[in-house]
């Protein structure tokens, strides 16, 4: 198990004139920008860099 839900803070920000932004970070830290390239974390590649830096920062 990564982390449990007590662990994490998570909060989401709508962008009602732009579709698409999915942006991941962690104690201020960009790790993860779907607008920067990264694209949307659908592999496990790409969520275990946000799992990695999630737990680095514990």
């Amino acid at each position: 198990k990564a982390c449990s839900n007590t662990d994490l803070d998570i909060t989401g920000e709508a962008t009602p004139t732009v579709t698409g932004f999915f942006e991941v970070t962690v104690n201020g830290k960009l790790v993860h920008s779907k607008k920067n390239g990264d694209e949307f974390p659908d592999t496990k590649e790409k969520m275990d860099k946000i799992v990695k830096a999630i737990q680095a920062a514990k």
